[in-house]
């Protein structure tokens, strides 16, 4: 747990972007970098967060959005709380849950224990088990073969959200990584008081019991 940023599962955070976070940026970057946070202290359904994590996938060249919240104890996780999916495949997304695989995805596992942005491809590099690539391979199928994610850790409800943009080729750098450091935590956030503060458990249709956004 040393390594989660906590939240409380209501903060508010700020749209500024200090010098050190805007060195090597560029001007296009910078103000879409705005416009994500804004949309992010603004979202309170669903819908606003997809349309947040479809404008800042382009911001790190991805392909494909999503983010989620999955239950965790003693580091392992229960269950999925929350998914609001951008533009995953939806029938990735209906065989993930079906089949439990977020019990075994080495992204959600890396993120109960840190949730320092990274990259999927030092993830893999050290999920070697038979199960991890069970989840990884059935990703790679469906063009999730490369991607970047981030998390924050709610220790009122031992909840861990996650953020991730994937895609089929691996075009992430240290630069996209610097704008998911920015980004993460609003997004990530904004999630949480969708989830939490704005929504009953019937705002998200319902797929194996779990919630997500068609």
């Amino acid at each position: 747990l040393m390594n989660r940023p906590r939240l409380a599962p209501f903060q508010a955070k700020g749209t500024s972007v200090t010098m050190t976070d805007s060195k090597d940026l560029s001007k296009g970057e910078l103000i879409g970098i705005l416009e994500v946070i804004e949309g992010a202290r603004s979202s309170v359904t669903p819908d606003d967060i997809k349309e947040v994590i479809i404008k800042a996938r382009e911001l790190v060249s991805a392909d494909r959005a999503i983010c989620g919240i999955a239950k965790v104890r003693d580091g392992e996780v229960r269950d999925i709380v929350s998914v609001v999916n951008g533009n995953y495949p939806m029938e990735w997304l209906s065989s993930y849950l079906s089949g439990k695989l977020y019990f075994v995805d080495p992204v959600v596992k890396f993120h109960t224990r840190c949730s320092l942005t990274q990259f999927w491809s030092d993830i893999f590099r050290d999920s070697t088990d038979r199960q991890s690539r069970l989840a990884i391979d059935h990703a790679a199928d469906f063009g999730l073969k490369y991607g970047l994610s981030s998390g924050i850790y709610v220790p009122e409800s031992n909840n861990v959200s996650i953020l991730a943009f994937a895609g089929d080729r691996d075009r992430y750098n240290s630069h996209h990584k610097k704008i998911m450091d920015i980004i993460s935590l609003h997004i990530n956030n904004a999630l949480i008081k969708s989830t939490y503060e704005f929504q009953s458990p019937a705002a998200f249709p319902e797929l194996d019991n779990k919630a997500f956004l068609r």
